[in-house]
């Protein structure tokens, strides 16, 4: 086990029902942080209200947007098979560096 995959050790230790829920879990989890990625990022095929028609035609707007965002994310971890422990710093870095940079932005247009 690379320590690069924390993650996975953490379920090691569980079998059965446990594992299932804490599969059932992440499983939640993905869905709903991808739903409300696609929704801010493609807003289209959203129900306007709580009408019927806007709801049953959003259905497969969202089934849609949700398979191409499976795709993509298969296809990025396809690309990126392992992260190696040399490279966790590289990427930890850049996303310090974008949360200064992010918050920097947010005082200069706030006050």
């Amino acid at each position: 086990l690379e320590l690069t995959m924390i993650h996975e050790a953490m379920v090691l230790e569980y079998s059965g029902r446990h594992l299932a829920l804490i599969e059932w879990a992440a499983s939640l989890k993905l869905f709903v942080y991808m739903c409300i990625g696609l929704a801010l990022f493609f807003p289209f095929g959203i129900a306007g209200g709580g009408d019927w028609l806007g709801l049953v035609l959003a259905l497969p707007a969202l089934a849609a947007k949700l398979a191409v965002g499976g795709a993509a994310l298969a296809l990025i971890e396809m690309l990126s098979a392992k992260m190696r422990i040399f490279r966790a710093p590289e990427f930890l870095g850049t996303a310090f560096l974008l949360a200064v940079l992010a918050m920097l932005v947010h005082v200069m247009l706030e006050g």
